[in-house]
């Protein structure tokens, strides 16, 4: 699946002056540190922003090898690019368990947000608990998608990461 889902994720895209992304032009680098409130909201990158403010965000609880856990982020999809992650599980054989225990897991654990007037995201309470998201987190630009980390947990993932990150850049 790894493979699949890094084919059906990997878009680029321009860059275009803030104010002016559509769900095909967002893209998404660098860190950006935010606090979580007690509603669990957080303030979305400000350079990240989409001009319409009825743009949605699929956001999934994902995870990570060295996490030490189920879960260890929320991974954050326009809409475009959803569509492309959806299309590729869709392809997958309905009788196939595993291709249906990914189904389950994927789309039980995920949901349609768009950003609330001030420009933050509110998370559902037990996303957030689920992600082990408190009061930093971290926004990590990934292209298309873009990340949300407990900044601990980040730290440690990245740190077993840079063999393979430093391996796979020389194949740029």
């Amino acid at each position: 699946m790894g493979d699949a889902l890094q084919q059906a994720t990997s878009v680029s895209a321009p860059a275009l002056p803030i104010g002016m992304l559509s769900g095909d032009d967002l893209t998404f680098t660098w860190r950006h540190t935010h606090k979580l409130d007690a509603q669990k909201r957080v303030s979305f990158p400000a350079e990240w922003r989409p001009a319409d403010p009825n743009f949605t965000f699929t956001l999934l609880l994902w995870g990570h090898p060295s996490a030490g856990r189920k879960f260890a982020f929320i991974k954050g999809l326009p809409q475009p690019r959803f569509r492309q992650l959806l299309s590729r599980v869709d392809s997958g054989t309905h009788g196939d368990e595993e291709v249906n225990a990914m189904r389950r897991r994927l789309f039980s654990n995920s949901i349609i947000l768009k950003l609330d007037p001030t420009g933050r995201l509110c998370l559902p309470p037990q996303m957030a608990t689920d992600a082990n998201l408190n009061k930093d987190v971290i926004f990590l630009g990934a292209g298309g998608e873009f990340e949300i980390w407990d900044p601990e947990l980040h730290e440690k993932c990245m740190a077993a990461d840079e063999a393979a990150a430093s391996k796979a850049i020389t194949k740029i």
